[in-house]
């Protein structure tokens, strides 16, 4: 069974994500061609070396975030990394994932439905998402509402090129 707890000095250690499985097999990404967002053959292998989990450890406990772990016997199997400080009426959805193990269990939906209860709590109207442009990423947002927008933040659309801008409305 799967728990969704708040990410806390309780419950964080450093070697929290040391366990985790990031691996995705990517085959085909969205790119803008004539304006339009179109899929494209581009695999690649996205994982996280044991640094890499640490480093993201570490920045998701920050006092930045509001970040809620899904926990299956007791090891971290998904996370939502929300930026406390919003932008406007939006609430940026910085880092969401679940591990290769757990995906399609559901537990990708759950922590999006908290993420969007945490914005609302913390009064905004939507939940901005720099997502990676990988087709199943997409395809996960999409299923959970959410569509890409024509007024994107500007530095979030600068640092990360090739994402999809998107926003989830929330009320």
């Amino acid at each position: 069974m799967v728990s969704i707890e708040l990410l806390t000095e309780n419950n964080f250690t450093e070697s929290l994500l040391d366990s985790y499985e990031r691996r995705q097999e990517v085959k085909k990404v969205y790119r803008r061609k004539n304006g339009e967002y179109v899929l494209v053959e581009q695999p690649f292998v996205e994982d996280w070396d044991l640094e890499r989990r640490r480093q993201i450890a570490k920045k998701i406990y920050s006092d930045k975030y509001i970040t809620y772990i899904a926990l299956k016997d007791k090891k971290v199997v998904g996370f939502i990394g929300l930026l406390k400080q919003l932008v406007g009426e939006r609430m940026i959805l910085d880092m969401m994932q679940v591990s290769a193990e757990c995906r399609g269990t559901g537990i990708g939906r759950k922590l999006f439905e908290i993420g969007k209860k945490e914005a609302l709590r913390s009064g905004a109207k939507e939940l901005y998402i720099s997502a990676c442009s990988s087709e199943e990423t997409i395809a996960f947002y999409r299923a959970m509402g959410a569509e890409i927008t024509d007024n994107p933040i500007k530095q979030l659309a600068d640092d990360e090129p090739f994402d999809l801008q998107m926003i989830c409305k929330i009320v």
